[in-house]
């Protein structure tokens, strides 16, 4: 279903890019033309005198003159296209009355104009006068460098709208090209609508070069209505804002082609963002972003929460082609993206990112990262937020190096029965990380583990250094946590609540992300199967340590010892039980016959690494006293390390 999804939105890419250049060919042929007379005050449109060659039909093209235009349009305003010339220091403005175009409303403004200096076109109702243009397309900023703009300006009580059948193309070939609604955020304003079948900006691989082709509502009650929104088809910096407004879209593309980059939207100030269709951020561009929540330091006093609703069946894709990278979603400021599909970090990409910041809230259908071999370096990061998903979630699913981040609190949940957290899912699947830093990954449904390089898919090689990490005061609560060949658990200071499983190829290494480090087990490690315990020693007694709330199954395991020094006489407790079923079947890393594994230290159900003491001479007190001292002494400090290393979970 992903790849013809993809080869679809390519084909609907291709085709609104065609549609454009057919309209620009098209432009040339004027079979007639009648130019505005201007005027200090508001002219009406039916007013012979108020053009050149007499009121245009719908066979006759209007058009503006840079000296600008004030029309007031009446009931049955028509033409074939209408051409506006951007005034210098001015602007045309459409009021009262519905203007219905056959062929095209086309802005073209000549290099060098801005915004700040020239509005194009403004459509405007004061409160009581609604004002509508309907065209088959809008076309702005056709030519090279060339710019054109539509502002809707409606006040309190006013209605605006501007509608193309077809395609409203915000850049074909120039930079600085825009239409938006107004007035901004934080203002009174009445309703204004956009709806088209396509929204396309920075058509043209030379498009959007120098500053932004962009789209945007900015205030409550303002929509915008498309089957396709296309934000860089072939260019870059194709944008579309939405402050407080509601969006209604089919299919949303950013960065269509490899030459398209930098295209963004942001969903803010309250606004909602429906989107029925595909979903895909990079399609084959690259630094395209979504911002769901945004901080805007124009707008201090406005909501920075925003929704993205996907509805339909189809995933969320970042980073789909080969050649996307470093796309990103992020999600902030308590905002709400929700999708019934799977969140896709990388299909056939790289660095494609979700982020999730701010006590925002994320919901999904399953989540991959890396799914295609060659798609590495993709991630999600939580913090301070939830996201819950009720399907698989797969950190590698044939790609590598993807990786989860739990940081601040943040909450990962699968909830769907039967679904597995998998770190690691086919053989090809190498260098993936899990890392619970300070956050909770819980997978508690009935039938749902966490698996960590174990029963992986494939035909051919193993995969390799998949890691689940969990450290600094990090949870995971599962049911069960499975740890194949190529699998290992790395931590320091966290937790595993649930029975854990380590085959042949898997390891235990608590010391992974500090020189000495704890893993605290809230049940059972079964390691019957071939698996790993990796300590590391050091001077004083110090070593890596597991504590275990159940029993220790250790029959045909592996214990790998580094030692940094051995100091005959110490001590190196590396285990706590509940209860002890075997013994490690092999030892490696014991430099001489003196060192040996003592699986019942000082009756504390401890684990812990000593050394022979040769037999102490009667005759010398002094020599017994210092060896029962130092007995005591290492009791002590095992006990503090016990109750210090606790931490949070001791009641």
């Amino acid at each position: 279903m992903i790849p013809s999804a993809r080869v679809s939105l390519l084909r609907r890419c291709a085709a609104a890019a065609l549609s454009a250049g057919l309209l620009i060919a098209g432009s040339a042929a004027q079979s007639a033309d009648t130019y505005w007379q201007p005027g200090t005050t508001p002219g009406a449109w039916s007013t012979a005198g108020n053009w050149s060659s007499g009121v245009p039909d719908s066979t006759t093209n209007a058009l503006t003159t840079s000296s600008g235009a004030d029309i007031a349009l009446g009931s049955g305003a028509q033409a074939k296209s209408f051409f506006v010339e951007g005034p210098s220091g001015g602007q045309s403005q459409l009021s009262s009355g519905t203007l219905t175009l056959s062929d095209q409303l086309w802005i073209n403004v000549a290099t060098g104009t801005t915004e700040a200096t020239t509005i194009p076109l403004r459509l405007s109702d004061s409160g009581s006068s609604p004002v509508s243009v309907i065209a088959n397309n809008v076309t702005l900023g056709a030519a090279p460098g060339s710019q054109g703009g539509v502002i809707l300006d409606s006040l309190p009580g006013g209605s605006v709208s501007l509608n193309a059948i077809d395609t409203i193309t915000v850049g074909y070939d120039g930079s600085g090209n825009y239409v938006y609604t107004s007035p901004l955020s934080g203002t009174a304003a009445g309703s204004a609508s956009i709806t088209a079948t396509t929204i396309a900006a920075s058509v043209l691989s030379s498009s959007g070069v120098d500053n932004y082709n962009s789209i945007g509502t900015y205030n409550t009650g303002h929509t915008v209505t498309a089957t396709n929104l296309n934000l860089g088809l072939a260019g870059s910096q194709g944008g579309a804002d939405n402050y407080g407004g509601t969006w209604n879209i089919g299919n949303t593309a950013l960065g269509a082609l490899a030459s398209s980059t930098d295209n963004s939207l942001v969903i803010t100030a309250g606004g909602t963002f429906t989107n029925s269709g595909a979903f895909t951020v990079g399609v084959s561009g690259s630094g395209n972003r979504v911002f769901v929540g945004y901080t805007d330091e124009n707008f201090p006093s406005i909501a920075t929460s925003g929704t993205l609703q996907l509805t339909g069946s189809n995933d969320l894709v970042i980073s789909s082609g080969s050649t996307a990278t470093d796309n990103r979603v992020v999600v902030s400021d308590g905002s709400t993206l929700s999708t019934t599909g799977n969140i896709i970090a990388g299909l056939d990409g790289t660095s494609g990112i979700l982020e999730i910041s701010g006590s925002s809230t994320v919901t999904s259908g399953g989540v991959r990262l890396g799914v295609n071999a060659g798609s590495g370096g993709n991630g999600l990061i939580v913090a301070e937020s939830t996201l819950t998903t009720n399907g698989t979630v797969r950190v590698g699913d044939k790609g590598s190096d993807n990786i989860v981040y739990l940081v601040q609190g943040g909450t990962i949940a699968l909830t769907g029965a039967g679904k597995n957290f998998y770190v690691g899912y086919d053989k090809s699947a190498t260098g993936n990380i899990v890392a619970v830093l300070n956050g909770e990954l819980s997978v508690k449904a009935t039938g749902a583990d966490v698996v960590v390089s174990a029963n992986v898919t494939g035909t051919t090689g193993d995969s390799s250094l998949n890691i689940l990490a969990v450290a600094y005061g990090g949870v995971v609560d599962a049911n069960r946590t499975l740890v194949g060949n190529g699998g290992e658990i790395w931590g320091d200071f966290g937790m595993i609540q649930g029975d854990t499983f380590v085959g042949a190829g898997g390891v235990i290494r608590p010391g992974a992300y500090s020189p000495l480090g704890s893993l605290f087990f809230d049940g059972n490690i079964d390691l019957t199967g071939g698996g790993t315990l990796a300590i590391d020693l050091d001077v004083g007694g110090a070593s890596d340590f597991i504590d275990v709330s159940g029993n220790l199954l250790l029959g045909g395991s592996t214990l790998d010892l580094t030692l940094a020094v051995q100091e005959a006489g110490v001590a190196y407790v590396i285990a706590h039980y509940g209860t002890l079923t075997g013994q490690f079947s092999t030892i490696n890393g014991l430099s001489d016959a003196t060192w040996l594994v003592d699986y019942n230290y000082l009756g504390l159900h401890e684990i812990a690494i000593i050394s022979l003491v040769p037999e102490i001479d009667p005759g010398s007190f002094g020599s017994a006293f210092a060896l029962l001292m130092a007995s005591l002494g290492l009791v002590e400090r095992r006990a503090r390390r016990r109750l210090q290393l606790a931490g949070p979970w001791c009641s």
